[in-house]
């Protein structure tokens, strides 16, 4: 009934939901009509009431009124069915009579099978000889487990003996402990003993030591203490003569200085009346003022080393940045420091000025661009050196990259992809992230600030799972990706938002916006104007002058040195002065010396009495005491060692004898196997004497299991033909009083709604099944059938779902704030030098991006000037301007995106997943598949009689067609999408 219900509520839903309705309209059907015959039920002609002739059925002459018509039709159906329920009663009856006969004989027949069988078994010269040679291997078997059970009886005696032997032990173990805890005692009684009268001794000699010691100690401070001021006065005498010496040095380097000065303006002279203007001295080149910072580094080559791990050559631009191994991602302990140059020296001024390649407000379009080459040009170093493609950048890549940081969502960090559809025509692997303005007043200062910002997205990346990284260093194969970065100053001026986007199309065909380096370089270098000044004999003069002071100033060097170690050396002595007799006069020397001399005659005698303390009397009854104490330890720890010894020679015996015990089960056990052999040869003499009288048996019982099946069947028919015939005379009763009360004029009220004793038309009972079945042979008579259940009105399998809710808008309606940007002046140098390979600190990672959170919270550092005697410090991530983070950013000031991938494998589903009940028949063969249970004809018949049904063409045809309808099933298909 559960399957069957199951069944219905499936195809409701079908019917419901508008999908296959001619099917479940038509299972609807055919299982109301598959209800309405299964009210017929059989009985035994002896038990059933005597049903009323056809006369008695009181309809009297043709009725008008319908109701009248309706009761008196309905009665004459309820005769025929009790009609013709009581001949296949009789039919039942006289069947179970038949095979009630048949089960007699049938087990007559097999007793005489068995009989038959045990007298072969019996006579059998092979099973007596068989039986004998049992007979004697059990006997063996019996004698070796006696052997077994005497020796099990002497390793348990001596298991006894070895406990009695090991309470001696213990007993032995205790009285020792005992014993060495009165020698313990012993030994800490003369330890006090001894202190007692060393403490007496210190005591009588304590005050003249100290006293004698006190004299000691005054006399050797006044003696250092006057060899001490001696010290200071030839330090103090000495300083005053390094004072001068450092004087003239200082002098002589002052004139030297001052020359150079000169020679160095002289020089600059000349320099500046052979350049152009515009034309300015770095270390390693010039740069033009004209000129962009991208062209001038290009064709002067004033790029820094491409190996992050090579020593700088006094260039400050990057064309690399340091991405930390990836087996240890934030580690930046192998950044070399010397990478950097040390700007810190006045030869970098010219790069630090707003009048090269300056930012006035926010950059124009072409310092956009080559930002945006400079930038890639450092991440495509990178690449190369692990080996990958480097990334092509494109005119319109850049074009359409510009456009993507313009958009609102790029500004607050929100990987909306229809604004990235809208500006690149299809999806884009992205990372987003912001550079602050602050110090950026020239291009390479705002290159410094861009710089730091992607040495963030690639060494401090952990929040976001290392996204940001990922996408800069994608392995693309054979595919040379193309990618741009754009820039968009935010509304409140105080940022950049840099995107940085990338798909896999492959344009190798397309112009390159990184062959612009190239290009400058075939240019060739920079130079400036041609006219000539000579200050050669100035010059000369001012280096003659220079080189003798240079000489007087090693003489004064020497001078100095030598007196600064003198110094040194006093100093030390003075740090080191020790005590001497002679430090002191004679009447203190002499004090000194009784002061000794009274010392050591104390400590003499303190040495020998300590030295005969044992001679003490107390000191010696407590020694007497210990000796005896350890005497006794000695008697016990030998009887101790005797109990071992014995303990020893119980369990040697238990050994040996406990090896006896087990030769003697290793005996036993082959004997067993013996005896087992034997009991196979038995049985199987056995087999052989009754193999026949066996099959016999077996044939006669499987003959008498048939007959009693088909008993019980008949006998289940039998008790459903009765309940059909009960049944449909109550309600023939029922209909009987109707027709009477409506020719006696009183009309029974109308049924209440939902009344389940509402009269139902019942059907002609099927004739049981004979066992020959034309269709399908051997499907045997059917189960009782069962009244199905009148469903609940809230079973219904179709409840109207409720209305999804409406997702929120993601889109951010802040406003960004309206200051207009300050026109920044000089940019600031980078404090170290670092700008490129500082260890960058673990930015903060935004939150859920629904627009509700600010940007981040860091602020953000402005390079400057590095000191090149320190380690490369960690630079903090920039802080972003209190804006709405929207997205999957995964850290403070940036985010990163990848394009979302279809799982075409996911959008298959084995549609038998999800059907409820499938069927097939093949070969006069029913497998019934119900949530994947595979199920023989017989199963399946089986499982088809609880349900409600006759067993007539009608019923089996509702049944075939509720499987067909549980065949059909649903199939879901699901797309992902990856993100960080």
């Amino acid at each position: 009934m559960k399957e069957h219900n199951n069944i219905i509520k499936s195809h409701k839903k079908l019917y419901k939901s508008g999908k296959t309705w001619m099917v479940a309209t038509l299972l609807t059907v055919g299982l109301a009509g598959g209800a309405a015959v299964t009210g017929t039920t059989n009985a035994h002609a002896d038990e059933v009431t005597p049903a009323q002739a056809t006369g008695t059925i009181q309809a009297g002459q043709q009725a008008t009124d319908p109701e009248l018509a309706n009761a008196q039709s309905d009665a004459q159906k309820q005769q025929s069915t009790i009609d013709s329920a009581n001949a296949q009663l009789k039919d039942q009856q006289n069947q179970l009579s038949e095979a009630q006969g048949q089960q007699s004989q049938a087990q007559q027949t097999l007793d005489q099978a068995k009989q038959a069988q045990q007298q072969a078994t019996q006579n059998d010269p092979a099973v007596k000889d068989a039986q004998g040679a049992v007979d004697q291997a059990q006997q063996q078997v019996n004698n070796q487990q006696q052997v077994v059970n005497d020796a099990q009886t002497v390793v348990n005696n001596d298991a006894q003996n070895v406990q009695q032997k090991s309470d001696a032990v213990n007993q032995a173990s205790q009285a020792v402990d005992q014993a060495q805890q009165t020698v313990d005692q012993a030994s800490q009684a003369v330890d006090q003993a001894k202190q007692a009268v060393t403490d007496a001794t210190n005591q009588a000699v304590s005050q003249k030591t100290e006293e004698a010691q006190n004299t000691i100690n005054n006399l050797e401070n006044q003696g250092k203490n006057q060899a001490s001021q001696d010290l200071n006065n030839q330090i103090n005498n000495v300083s005053v003569q390094v004072a001068d010496a450092q004087n003239d040095v200082n002098n002589t380097n002052a004139k030297i200085g001052d020359l150079q000065n000169q020679v160095k303006d002289l020089q600059n002279q000349e320099q500046n009346t052979q350049a152009d203007p515009n034309v300015k001295t770095v270390p390693n080149g010039v740069i033009d003022y004209s000129k962009s910072l991208l062209e001038n580094v290009s064709r002067n080559n004033l790029w820094a080393p491409a190996d992050m791990n090579a020593n700088t050559n006094g260039n400050v631009v990057e064309q690399n940045i340091y991405v930390s191994p990836d087996n240890d991602k934030g580690n930046m302990s192998g950044a070399n420091r010397n990478h950097d140059a040390d700007v810190s020296s006045s030869a970098y001024d010219p790069y630090y000025t707003t009048d090269f390649d300056g930012v006035h407000g926010q950059m124009t379009d072409a310092q956009k661009q080559e930002l945006a080459i400079l930038l890639l040009n450092e991440i495509n170093h990178a690449r190369e050196q692990r080996g990958l493609k480097p990334f092509v950048m494109t005119e319109q890549k850049y074009q359409q990259a510009q456009v993507r940081a313009s958009q609102h969502s790029a500004e607050v960090l929100d990987h909306n992809d229809n604004d990235i559809m809208t500006a690149f025509g299809q999806d884009q692997y992205e990372n987003l992230a912001y550079i602050p303005v602050d110090g950026g007043g020239n291009m390479l200062a705002l290159f410094n600030n861009a710089g730091s910002t992607l040495s963030s997205m690639l060494n401090a990346d952990a929040s976001s799972d290392w996204g940001h990284r990922e996408n800069f260093l994608e392995d693309t194969g054979t595919l040379s990706a193309n990618a741009a970065f754009g820039m968009h100053l935010t509304d409140d001026g105080q940022y950049y938002v840099l995107t940085f986007d990338y798909d896999l199309s492959n344009p190798d065909s397309t112009p390159n916006m990184m062959d612009r380096i190239a290009q400058y370089q075939a240019m060739g270098p920079i130079t400036g104007g041609a006219h000539t000044v000579d200050n050669s004999a100035k010059i000369n003069d001012l280096n003659n002058q220079i080189s003798s002071l240079q000489n007087t100033l090693a003489s004064q060097q020497s001078h100095l040195n030598d007196l600064t170690t003198q110094l040194q050396n006093l100093q030390a002595q003075k740090a080191n002065v020790q005590f001497d007799l002679s430090q002191l006069n004679a009447d203190q020397q002499a004090e000194y010396n009784n002061a000794k001399n009274t010392l050591a005659t104390i400590n003499d005698w303190k040495n020998g009495q300590l030295a005969n303390i044992n001679n003490d009397g107390y000191v010696q009854d407590a020694i007497n005491k210990r000796n005896q104490a350890k005497d006794s330890l000695k008697a016990e720890q030998s009887k101790l060692a005797q109990a071992n010894q014995a303990l020893k020679n119980a369990k040697d015996t238990q050994t040996q004898d406990e090896a006896q015990l087990q030769q003697a089960k290793d005996g036993l056990a082959q004997l067993n196997q013996v005896l087992a052999t034997k009991q196979v040869a038995l049985q199987t003499a056995k087999d052989n004497a009754n193999a026949s009288a066996n099959q016999a048996v077996k044939d006669a019982q499987a003959k008498l299991d048939a007959i009693n099946g088909k008993i019980d069947s008949l006998n289940k028919a039998i008790e459903a033909t009765k309940t059909t015939i009960q049944n449909a005379q109550t309600q023939l009763d029922k209909d009987n009083q109707k027709i009477a009360d409506i020719k006696n004029g009183q009309k029974p009220s109308k049924p209440n709604k939902g009344d389940d004793s509402q009269p139902t038309t019942p059907t002609t009972p099927a004739k049981p099944d004979s066992g020959k079945d034309e269709g399908h042979k051997g499907t045997g008579t059917p189960a009782q059938p069962t009244t199905p259940t009148k469903p609940d009105d809230g079973s219904q399998s179709t409840t109207t779902p409720s209305e999804p809710s409406k997702p929120t808008d993601s889109k951010d309606n802040d406003n960004k704030g309206t200051d207009t940007p300050v026109t920044p002046t000089n940019p600031a140098k980078p404090d170290d030098g670092s700008q490129s390979t500082t260890t960058p600190s673990e930015p903060s990672k935004p939150t859920d991006g629904k627009g509700n959170d600010n940007k981040g919270t860091d602020t953000p550092v402005t390079p400057t000037k590095p000191n090149t005697d320190s380690q490369p410090t960690t630079p903090t991530t920039p802080t972003t301007p209190a804006k709405p983070d929207h997205g999957n950013a995964s850290i403070s000031g940036q985010a990163g995106h990848k394009p979302a991938t279809s799982d075409n494998g996911s959008q298959s589903a084995d549609s038998n997943a999800n059907s409820e009940t499938s069927a097939s028949q093949s070969n006069g063969q029913v497998s019934v598949s119900d949530a994947g249970v595979t199920m023989t004809r017989e199963q399946y018949k089986a499982q088809q009689n609880e349900l409600p049904q006759t067993g007539n063409e009608n019923s089996k045809a509702v049944i075939a067609l509720g499987v067909l309808a549980g065949m059909f099933g649903l199939s879901l298909a699901s797309k992902g999408k990856k993100e960080f």
